[in-house]
């Protein structure tokens, strides 16, 4: 294959990217001057070394030598609350909106109905690590901010079930965003205001 089809086939593993589209990216790219590409050449290869993931929430955050905890992890937000979350785009959603002011979770991904390994597709380990280490840190809530779509309450539904056995001794009250998302939203591009009314009548789960 040519550079032209390797680079298509690349593109292929973003998000919603299909054949055609790529093909339109690795077009759009040799269309481009010199400067441009180097640019670009040299931001993708910052991300390694300028990122991190944070070992709390698991979201990525710009890199701090002395830290492996972003900021929100390690600030005086409310540890009562944890907001779970499936991706940092999410978070991004939720923070940028400034209605929440506790900690966060990010799952990773989201589990397809018919997946055969749920446990492969989200961090459920690290999750139940999470939620037990802040308990005795004064964590009382858990929050499910999942998209409004079947693999969004499949998700819950999967991690409720193993919580409940995890969390049965424990007095953690388990809820969920109210439906101000209309079923088969993705939480990525709600507005603000639809976020508020949501975190605002969560129900308990």
């Amino acid at each position: 294959m040519s550079s032209i089809d390797n680079l298509a086939t690349l593109f292929t593993k973003f998000p919603g990217i299909g054949t055609r589209q790529a093909k339109r990216f690795v077009y759009f790219l040799l269309a481009q001057n010199p400067r441009f590409l180097d640019t670009l050449i040299k931001e993708i290869a910052n991300l390694q070394s300028e990122i991190m993931q944070c070992n709390l929430c698991f979201r990525f955050f710009p890199r701090e030598y002395t830290n492996v905890s972003c900021q929100i992890c390690r600030d005086e937000s409310d540890s009562s609350v944890l907001l779970i979350v499936e991706k940092d785009s999410d978070f991004e959603n939720i923070h940028r909106s400034g209605s929440f002011q506790g900690k966060y979770f990010v799952l990773g991904g989201s589990v397809p109905v018919l997946e055969q390994n749920p446990a492969s597709r989200i961090r459920i380990h690290e999750l139940i690590e999470r939620i037990e280490k802040g308990i005795p840190e004064g964590l009382t809530e858990v929050i499910f901010a999942l998209s409004a779509n079947p693999e969004g309450d499949y998700t819950q539904e999967y991690i409720i079930k193993i919580l409940s056995l995890r969390l049965k001794n424990s007095e953690i009250k388990i809820t969920a965003l109210g439906r101000g998302l209309s079923t088969g939203s993705e939480l990525e591009y709600s507005d603000s205001e639809t976020l508020r009314f949501a975190l605002k009548n969560r129900s308990e789960q």
